[in-house]
């Protein structure tokens, strides 16, 4: 049910579904002020949700206190990844990055480099189910050098919560006492250290996925309307974390 609602929520989360709902309603109301102020709104609305200086503005100021650099003077014994990084082309039989690929490859690297051990991927769509293991086993070892005894799967989680009850319910024995690093993209960060929090979960965490350099350049008053997919995903996250609160 959670879930279900995490997904209506992403919807409506859209300043594109509010554009269009505001403007369908000024198209049909009667009152001539509501119509004028409802275009208006519209219309200002259209111009921010698609200006890139002002999104990455509001990401960065999001993102901001949970920025965390690894510290590559520490050993871990586990790092776990919360999914959403990958899937399986199961015409091609292949692993496909999606956006949040700095996961699995900074957690590849540390690995490589001796400071992480082991990786936990919990909720990934390419380590998710049976059929799609020896792909992803194949491909970590041909690409990054990991042998699959290196590498622990959580297929059943969700969300963000889950990802973290889940680990624990099939590897909390193994992970008492142990040093662990948590990596997440820095949009999920926020709510990644709520949930370690509430779960109780004891770890270090590793931010990636995010460039906080200056976006103030002129193409920036160009209208972008790609935005509108990642305000929503911003507008999400924010919800989600209130949401987590008293989760």
């Amino acid at each position: 049910m959670f879930y279900i609602l995490s997904r209506f929520i992403a919807c409506i989360a859209s300043p594109a579904f509010w554009i269009v709902a505001m403007l369908l309603w000024a198209i049909f109301t009667h009152n001539k002020i509501i119509r004028i102020v409802l275009s208006s709104l519209a219309i200002v609305l259209l111009i921010v949700s698609t200006n890139t200086t002002i999104y990455y503005n509001a990401l960065n100021s999001w993102c901001s206190e949970c920025i965390v650099d690894i510290d590559t003077n520490k050993h871990y014994d586990y790092a776990i990844i919360p999914g959403g990084i990958s899937d399986i082309d199961t015409v091609r039989g292949r692993v496909e990055y999606g956006e949040a690929s700095d996961r699995i490859i900074d957690c590849a690297w540390l690995m490589n480099k001796g400071i992480v051990d082991k990786m936990i991927i919990t909720g990934d769509g390419s380590s998710n189910r049976k059929l799609h293991l020896p792909f992803f086993y194949n491909h970590m070892k041909t690409v990054y050098g990991i042998n699959k005894n290196r590498i622990l799967i959580e297929p059943e989680a969700k969300n963000t919560i889950e990802n973290f009850t889940r680990t624990l319910d099939l590897y909390g024995d193994q992970l008492k006492g142990k040093k662990i690093l948590v990596i997440n993209s820095a949009l999920y960060m926020r709510r990644t250290m709520l949930c370690c929090r509430k779960v109780g979960l004891q770890c270090d965490f590793y931010t990636v996925d995010i460039n906080t350099s200056p976006r103030a350049r002129w193409e920036s008053a160009v209208p972008n309307f790609e935005l509108f997919y990642y305000w929503m995903k911003l507008m999400h996250e924010c919800i989600g974390y209130v949401a987590y609160i008293f989760y």
